[in-house]
């Protein structure tokens, strides 16, 4: 089991924590999102970590830096209706170590390009960054979601031209 973490360990210190930026240009215009949260995968009696609870703090942080959260009737009148998905997978590795992985995905709505007798959209992914590591309690584990939720954050007011107070 040491050989496990040691190897996991090793292997995100070897790769960046964020995947390669997209191109700005797909977060133009955006001026509010939706929040969505997967069922969260925890395998560990030690880490309270639920839908619910996540949902709220998502929409906490998300108030705080300044990017408006849509219900559900905002969110279908918005132009490619954005959501930030949210998973979060805990497991118990060794001893009080859990391995995690926390997703944060910007998904829109996209009409795909058919014979015009069929109307086909989905929704794609246009923004998307993991986190992995180790933790020892759930508070490090929203640690990495607060700063993938703040790139985001970022990103969208630069690409917009927004300076969050």
């Amino acid at each position: 089991m040491k050989r496990l973490v040691s190897a996991i360990l090793l292997a995100c210190a070897a790769q960046p924590a964020f995947a390669e930026e997209f191109s700005d240009n797909l977060l133009q215009g955006i001026e509010g999102v939706g929040v969505q949260v997967r069922t969260p995968h925890v395998r560990s009696n030690r880490f309270e970590l639920d839908g619910p609870m996540l949902e709220r703090h998502i929409k906490e942080q998300l108030g705080n830096l300044q990017v408006p959260v849509l219900s559900e009737s905002a969110l279908a009148e918005e132009p490619g209706q954005p959501y930030l998905e949210v998973g979060v997978n805990v497991a118990h590795a060794q001893g009080p170590s859990h391995l995690y992985t926390v997703t944060l995905k910007l998904r829109e709505m996209a009409a795909l390009e058919r014979p015009k007798s069929a109307s086909v959209s989905m929704a794609l992914s246009t923004w998307e960054r993991e986190s992995m590591g180790i933790a020892n309690r759930p508070e490090a584990v929203l640690q990495a979601l607060d700063k993938m939720i703040r790139l985001f954050t970022q990103e969208l007011h630069r690409t917009n031209n927004e300076e969050p107070s």
